[in-house]
């Protein structure tokens, strides 16, 4: 992956800017989470690889910059979830958390599982919950997706495989989303299970699920995949 920074460079950026931003006796070193950072990297490029969206390729390579907020935004939350699962300090994960809400305006957690390939796409305002997602997902500007738990008390909502969120999309309960949904602007989902390969629309304030007629789904304008 061609980086606009070098690796080393880049850890330097991040910590300054922890550092900077949450100036309390807990002052962050590299060798603190320099191994969660390096396999962070290493997640962020199996995302970026499949990303067919401009900004993502440079002279045919999987291309992350510093400078473009959505990608630098995936990359602090894969760094936070690094540091976390790798046993790291929680302080430090918060104050990733914290930075991408001042970067991007969005707010996820650390701990929040997400899939292994997704597209963050001007998201600012958004609030990810901690649902149970699946890889191709697309998520636009102030959407929100809740936390909740099934009937079982597993996580959820279920979002399936290739599912778009645009602008102002809600989804607020406990049903799951089928595979290859495209969920349109300012839609709100309220505990209602969506099938797969459905197209949901807000229509003068009155919410239409209708089966896709196109042969591919919204979300694969995104990826080179078949999704």
């Amino acid at each position: 992956m061609i980086c606009s920074l070098t690796n080393e460079r880049l850890l330097d950026y991040v910590i300054n800017q922890l550092n900077t931003f949450f100036p309390d006796e807990n002052d962050i070193s590299k060798e603190l989470i320099r191994h969660s950072f390096d396999i962070a990297l290493k997640r962020l490029e199996f995302c970026f690889r499949p990303i067919k969206i401009p900004g993502y390729k440079k002279d045919g390579e999987t291309y992350f910059n510093h400078l473009h907020t959505d990608q630098y935004t995936q990359f602090l939350y894969f760094l936070g979830n690094q540091i976390w699962l790798d046993g790291g300090d929680e302080k430090i994960c918060s104050k990733l958390v914290n930075l991408i809400r001042i970067i991007s305006g969005m707010f996820v957690t650390y701990k929040c599982k997400l899939p292994k390939i997704f597209v963050f796409y001007h998201a600012v305002g958004s609030v990810i919950g901690n649902a149970d997602y699946s890889d191709y997902l697309v998520v636009f500007q102030n959407v929100t997706i809740n936390t909740a738990l099934d009937q079982n008390g597993e996580t959820a909502p279920k979002i399936g495989k290739g599912v778009f969120f645009g602008t102002g999309a809600k989804l607020i309960g406990n049903q799951s989303i089928g595979d290859r949904v495209s969920i349109g602007a300012n839609v709100c989902i309220y505990n209602q299970k969506i099938p797969a390969d459905a197209v949901v629309t807000n229509e003068n304030n009155k919410i239409t699920i209708r089966k896709r007629k196109k042969k591919e789904c919204l979300v694969q304008q995104f990826f080179l995949d078949k999704i």
